[in-house]
């Protein structure tokens, strides 16, 4: 039996937190929404963010981080990439010298466009060199459903990402190691920008053929990027790239799909994220895209369009047309760039 703390009680958090228990771990979960674990015991379910899936009595959520983290052998980090630094930070105290920490968040920080990775090097210094991201298609509700589902679990020491690999893989959940710590994180990052656009473009009629090419293309934005900062181009063909990105551009359930479908019917992507409980991090980190790209000089049409279209109030119909409008070119013209 491990130890398993999971800081984040929304959908994705529970889902892990229920999976960890079903594993035979002893799973504590943290919850920032105060009053949840007692609602979370007395209905015996998250109805706030997972109805639907009981939560047995022997899986505990606390509003104290404290006694989340008490005698914590691994602790997951399931919260959006805007809370992860006061999070951290907020946890760093209470964190056992020892435990190995994982981070779920597909984001950038957008005050400093920071990774993950960053952040917890900042406010967890001595756990960041041995921290591992984790990464791939997996929707909540698949893995509170029990169906099976593949992820990408990197670290620097690709030893450590093996070490987390066995406490979480199961044959419900394959867990594949990887040592691209820069790839991994920015493949599940940046897919998020990419289905709001290919959301749009399904919510403006414009066909499958349109959302393939979406997909296709911005797969190639993806890569030319996280090689520009330092990634291994395989990562993006792999599990948190093109698997991440065919999920989150597809799935119904993807909320940067409904938030590229909503921007379709009119809403500003402002009156959109502020009236849900839940965060599309494709609407912030389409910002961070917006000026790496700027600062690493690489072309990002997608991108650069679903930035103007929620950011700069651009008309919609107008970026899909200049996107169609881009001179002709030959398909793997400049689709990697040279790695620093």
């Amino acid at each position: 039996m491990t130890n398993v703390t999971v800081l984040g009680a929304g959908a994705f958090g529970t889902s892990l937190a229920l999976y960890s228990t079903n594993l035979g771990h002893r799973t504590r979960v943290w919850a920032y929404d105060d009053g949840l674990p007692e609602r979370v015991a007395a209905e015996g379910q998250n109805a706030a963010y997972l109805p639907g899936f009981s939560v047995p009595d022997a899986l505990l959520f606390t509003n104290d981080m404290a006694t989340a983290l008490h005698d914590a052998d691994l602790v997951l980090l399931v919260v959006p990439s805007s809370f992860m630094r006061t999070v951290t930070a907020q946890a760093a105290p209470h964190l056992p010298r020892g435990a190995l920490v994982t981070s779920t968040a597909k984001g950038i920080e957008q005050e400093s466009f920071a990774l993950m990775s960053d952040v917890l090097a900042d406010t967890l210094p001595d756990h960041a060199k041995s921290a591992t991201y984790l990464s791939g298609p997996s929707f909540a509700k698949d893995i509170a459903s029990q169906l099976p589902a593949d992820v990408s679990l990197a670290a620097a020491d690709i030893e450590t990402a093996r070490r987390v690999q066995e406490i979480l893989h199961s044959p419900l959940l394959r867990v594949y190691a990887s040592d691209d710590v820069v790839g991994v994180q920015l493949g599940g990052a940046l897919k998020n920008v990419i289905a709001v656009g290919c959301g749009a473009a399904h919510g403006l009629g414009l066909g499958a053929s349109s959302v393939a090419a979406l997909m296709t293309r911005g797969l190639a934005e993806l890569a030319r990027l996280g090689v520009a900062l330092g990634a291994n181009p395989l990562t993006f063909l792999g599990l948190a790239g093109v698997g991440d990105l065919s999920l989150t551009c597809n799935g119904e359930l993807s909320r940067n799909r409904q938030l590229g479908q909503q921007l379709a019917t009119g809403k500003t992507a402002r009156a959109i994220v502020t009236s849900q409980k839940a965060v599309a991090e494709g609407y912030r980190t389409s910002v961070a895209v917006h000026q790496l790209a700027t600062r690493e000089g690489v072309d990002m049409p997608i991108s650069e369009a679903v930035y103007k279209v929620c950011h700069e109030g651009a008309s919609l119909a107008e970026e899909a047309t200049r996107l169609m409008s881009r001179e002709a070119k030959d398909e793997l013209a400049g689709i990697f760039l040279t790695a620093k």
